[in-house]
């Protein structure tokens, strides 16, 4: 019985490959570090009560971005500045958020939580291939009886 060799990958190909499975093993861990750190964002810091005043749209090539500004008050002097992670539903209410190193902070719960959902379940992947890389033992070679 005659084995066909196997035919060896192209160095690319495997560059490839590994760069693929890369992007597969860390993209989970991002999205559930982003959503942890903005709800980290979301608890640490003075809160206050702010008035999201109107929202702009930076439209580009290839994506768009919305900054939108709030009004709020702090030791009794108003302040008025950008809020991070609200959104045009929000223009003309007066909104919970978080001030903290002078940036203010929304304190929906909506983008980290997605985040998190997005993450975790994909999150199987790493642990099962680190799991899977763990287990497996080098073949070592038997030893002579005599």
């Amino acid at each position: 019985m005659t084995e066909t060799p196997r035919q060896q990958e192209s160095i690319p190909m495997r560059i490839v490959i590994n760069l693929l499975v890369a992007v597969i093993l860390v993209i989970p861990i991002v999205l559930v570090g982003a959503g942890g750190w903005l709800l980290w964002q979301r608890q640490t810091g003075e809160r206050v009560e702010a008035e999201v005043l109107g929202c702009d749209f930076d439209i580009g090539y290839k994506r768009s971005t919305q900054h939108c500004t709030a009004r709020w008050t702090v030791d009794g002097v108003d302040y008025t500045g950008p809020i991070q992670g609200s959104g045009d539903q929000e223009v003309g209410e007066t909104v919970e958020a978080t001030l903290r190193d002078g940036e203010l902070y929304s304190r929906s719960l909506t983008l980290p939580l997605i985040l998190i959902g997005l993450g975790l379940p994909f999150c199987a992947f790493p642990v099962l291939w680190v799991r899977s890389k763990l287990r497996r033992t080098p073949e070592t070679p038997p030893t002579p009886v005599g």
